[in-house]
């Protein structure tokens, strides 16, 4: 399945976020007012995508990943397996790709980025 046949379909799972730590609450938290591009996944796809990435899929257990490490990450892995653009796995890294591209560009106080 691909990213956005799950948007109102699954009440279980995971969204992509983008965060920060709070230095004065210290925990992690994302800007007031932020726009998520992508929908609601299963647990399956995000540790699939994490996996894709050679990332830790327990992401129920992990820290959130720096943003420009896992951009590079994404990056890798479109650029590798850039003949297999019309798959499932390809199009979802592309998806968390230019969702943590764009949280960049428009947030810049956003350091890590994770499935939650």
């Amino acid at each position: 399945m691909r990213f956005h046949e799950f948007k109102s379909e699954i009440n279980e799972g995971a969204d992509f976020y983008g965060y920060y730590k709070d230095k004065e609450k210290g925990y992690w938290s994302y800007p007031k007012g932020m726009k998520f591009n992508i929908g609601h996944v299963s647990n399956m796809t995000a540790r699939s995508i994490l996996g894709s990435l050679g990332l830790e899929r327990d992401f129920e257990n992990t820290s959130p990943y720096p943003i420009d490490e896992f951009i590079k990450a994404t990056e890798a892995f479109l650029r590798i397996n850039a003949q297999d653009k019309d798959s499932v796995e390809y199009d979802n890294v592309e998806a968390v790709h230019q969702e943590a591209t764009r949280f960049k560009k428009e947030h810049p106080e956003i350091t890590h980025v994770g499935f939650n």
